[in-house]
């Protein structure tokens, strides 16, 4: 004899299928709302073609440090040709740094390309004398 088949209805399948992709989004939800926010990236590029300037070195030393006590990753690069200026522009730019403040640099060069190819970074070319506050603003 055969036995009578007992039918298995769909809401007894389907209510904890509903209820497991629920926990699993909810752990998902929860996992995204507690990572902590990447610090602001910045790359301070003093240029030294024309010679090399210790006070603007010095300023713009103690404006990446004011910047990293304030939570800021920051990075100092001195550089001597219009070649190195693209380099170290590119190479940040690739890091995925959020920001560029520089002193000297080629337009042409070193910058323009750069803002093409990495359109949501940020330049700021000033002169030495402005360096600090577009440190200071770049790390907000």
């Amino acid at each position: 004899m055969n036995a009578p088949s007992i039918p298995i209805s769909i809401r007894w399948i389907a209510v904890p299928a509903l209820v497991a992709l629920a926990l699993v989004a909810a752990g998902s939800v929860f996992e995204a709302a507690s990572r902590t926010p990447a610090p602001t990236r910045v790359l301070v590029v003093v240029d030294a073609s024309a010679g090399r300037d210790q006070a603007l070195v010095e300023r713009a030393e103690a404006a990446v440090a004011r910047a990293e006590r304030a939570g800021v990753e920051g990075q100092l690069r001195v550089t001597r040709t219009p070649t190195e200026q693209l380099s170290v522009t590119r190479y940040f730019a690739a890091l995925r740094y959020d920001h560029v403040v520089a002193v000297g640099l080629d337009r042409s060069i070193a910058v323009n390309p750069v803002a093409r190819r990495y359109p949501e970074l940020r330049f700021s070319l000033v002169d030495g004398s402005r360096l600090a506050a577009a440190v200071a603003r770049a790390a907000r």
